[in-house]
């Protein structure tokens, strides 16, 4: 038998860690090793592929086009090990795996996980970070959650649109929504004339951050309010999740224009630093969900984590009413 050719298996669990997390420092509490062996595995993952698969950033990372691959790739094979052994010693957790937008995995889901897992230690959720239309399978994709319009509910003609696709199919599948999507304006104080919000119209003339994946949020949220502009030009720079944008906007690069459901983990409002520069709160032409197969509705996994999220996106909506007033 010909001798296989794998990546770096020391390397590989570091870098699933901190792709499934994305963060090094939360891989590193999880693998119990330091913040330093964690990075010195991606490094060695990267030199073997010879392309890098973590965009580095001064507080966050971010998944590049073959680290999405590769962490596809490791969470299938290392999915595949785990049941195996689990069918092997005849026990082990119920797994569940959640695909999940990054933005929600890494500001929304991930400061809250501990809380599920104390209340169900039975239960092992697994996070899968994507934007891709969610193809729900068992032993693949359990759940999910995305953002979008639901199929025949009608929204208001000028809401800002939602050009991503949920799901790869409809059939059989329940839509529970979680929260709608509410985009807000933040910036830093002092980008604003005495740290006072503004309106629409004098927003457009700002240093505008876009999001690559929601194109034109900035455009259609200033033409709800009678304003016009905020295009993205070429050659002008965007960043590819929410999150990256409001890393950007807390540099004071410009205005952010982000969901409001990231507020209170941005913890907003913060004098002097970060805080909402209109009044105006504009709702997009859709909702979060979370996406679960009508047939499994019962399982007493799915059961408890759909319940677990329902409260606390409830909890979501009351913080965000707390922070607007």
């Amino acid at each position: 038998m010909a001798r296989r050719t794998l990546p770096p298996l020391h390397a590989l669990r570091g870098f699933e860690a901190a792709a499934r997390l994305l963060s090094f420092s939360a891989a590193a509490e999880e693998l119990g090793v330091t913040q330093g062996a964690v990075s010195r595995q991606v490094r060695a993952l990267e030199d073997w592929l010879g392309r890098p698969v973590f965009h580095r950033m001064t507080r966050r990372v971010a998944l590049t086009e073959a680290g999405q691959a590769m962490a596809r790739l490791a969470e299938d094979a290392f999915g595949l090990l785990e049941d195996g052994a689990a069918r092997l010693r005849g026990a082990g957790p119920q797994r569940l795996v959640l695909g999940a937008l990054p933005t929600i995995t890494s500001a929304w889901l991930m400061p809250r996980l501990d809380r599920f897992a104390k209340r169900h230690p039975e239960l092992e959720l697994r996070l899968l970070s994507s934007i891709a239309p969610a193809a729900l399978a068992p032993g693949e994709l359990d759940v999910a959650i995305r953002v979008g319009p639901l199929p025949g509910r009608r929204y208001p003609a000028r809401a800002p649109r939602i050009e991503l696709q949920m799901v790869a199919s409809w059939a059989g599948l329940v839509a529970e929504p979680l929260f709608p999507d509410v985009l807000v304006p933040v910036c830093r104080a002092e980008l604003l004339p005495g740290g006072a919000p503004v309106t629409a119209a004098e927003l457009a003339g700002m240093p505008l951050l876009h999001t690559s994946t929601r194109r034109h949020a900035w455009p259609d949220w200033l033409r709800a309010q009678g304003a016009w502009g905020g295009a993205m030009l070429p050659g002008q720079p965007s960043f590819g999740h929410f999150f990256m944008a409001l890393e950007a906007a807390r540099r004071g690069q410009g205005v952010a224009l982000v969901p409001d459901v990231l507020l209170p983990a941005a913890g907003l409002p913060m004098p002097g630093a970060l805080v909402t520069a209109s009044t105006a709160r504009i709702a997009s032409a859709g909702e979060y969900f979370f996406l679960f197969p009508a047939s499994r509705a019962q399982e007493a996994g799915i059961a408890a984590l759909r319940g677990w999220l329902l409260e606390e996106a409830a909890q979501t909506r009351l913080d965000i009413r707390c922070i607007a007033n």
